[in-house]
């Protein structure tokens, strides 16, 4: 038996309320040569009882002792893929029927890109939030990424198996990279690799409350300041302009970092992130008036 176009790896941690959707959603792709691999990293609900639910023999369950990072569970799916393509997925998002399709017929026409990564819908409680865009791409993708801010996510990623297999370019497993580590892993893919960016929405990113996004993020932020720091560094000789881009960005987010406290109503710890802002570029003005907010306790929904 010949070894599948695309392997999707499916890293679940705790995700039993969502994962049939996930699975199902890989399911009915209009694409069908592919492999299913759900690396379950310790998780303490009903992960695999989902998992034997679905009867199909492209799904390949692995189970492991929680390791506390999700590059690590990424990583560990990996390895176990044998297609062409790599497509990775969260636990608790889902895709739409084309997706797969789509990114493999890019793939397969434009031999000089490596990744494609395609538009998705923001999706919190249920509801869709919002239709996001990412991309595009830059002749200078890492500048574009530094400064700018992530314009990728790991459930919107198809990969060639070369630059895991081949090049050997792995997710850092560094526990202070922590909730950033796919930031970081694009960071460095953009100095080697070109990036293609699809403009349709061909999957859904979920937002929960139990998810690292919200509720580990103190630390994810923490984490992106000195992954930025760390970056910023290599600019040897730092230009007014470039200076001010520097503030903006870390200011950037930690004004993220506040609105994010904000919506769980931690009104002290989210004013301390806008103070923190503004004194780090003091015409953040999406800071100020969120420290206005606070002040009266206002909540806000982070978006």
């Amino acid at each position: 038996m010949s070894n599948p176009d695309i392997s999707v790896i499916i890293v679940a941690y705790n995700h039993a309320r969502y994962l049939g959707q996930a699975i199902r959603s890989v399911l009915d792709q209009t694409f069908d040569d592919l492999e299913v691999i759900v690396f379950d990293d310790g998780s303490r609900d009903n992960t695999k009882e989902v998992v034997s639910s679905f009867h199909d023999k492209r799904i390949k369950y692995y189970h492991q002792e929680n390791s506390g990072l999700p590059a690590n569970g990424r990583n560990s799916g990996m390895k176990l893929a044998a297609g062409k393509y790599i497509a990775l997925m969260d636990g608790d998002d889902f895709w739409y029927k084309e997706k797969l399709e789509r990114c493999k017929e890019a793939l397969d026409s434009m031999r000089d890109v490596d990744l494609v990564c395609h538009n998705e819908a923001i999706m919190y409680e249920e509801k869709i939030l919002r239709y996001t865009s990412y991309g595009p791409y830059q002749d200078d993708m890492y500048s574009r990424l530094l400064f700018k801010g992530n314009c990728l996510h790991t459930s919107a990623v198809v990969i060639r198996r070369k630059v895991f297999f081949d090049d050997n370019v792995r997710f850092c497993e560094d526990r202070d990279l922590f909730a950033v580590e796919d930031y970081e892993y694009w960071l460095r893919l953009s100095k080697r690799y070109k990036f293609y960016f699809l403009p349709d929405v061909l999957g859904c990113y979920r937002v929960t409350e139990e998810g690292a996004f919200l509720n580990a993020s103190e630390v994810n932020s923490v984490n992106m300041i000195n992954l930025l720091k760390r970056n910023f560094s290599q600019f040897e000789a730092k230009d007014r302009k470039t200076q001010i881009l520097i503030k903006r960005r870390l200011s950037s987010v930690m004004c993220a970092a506040g609105r994010m406290q904000q919506h769980k109503k931690n009104f002290k710890e989210c004013m301390g992130w806008y103070v923190k802002a503004l004194k780090e570029y003091k015409f953040n003005y999406k800071a100020a008036l969120g420290l206005i907010a606070a002040l009266f306790r206002l909540r806000i929904v982070y978006k």
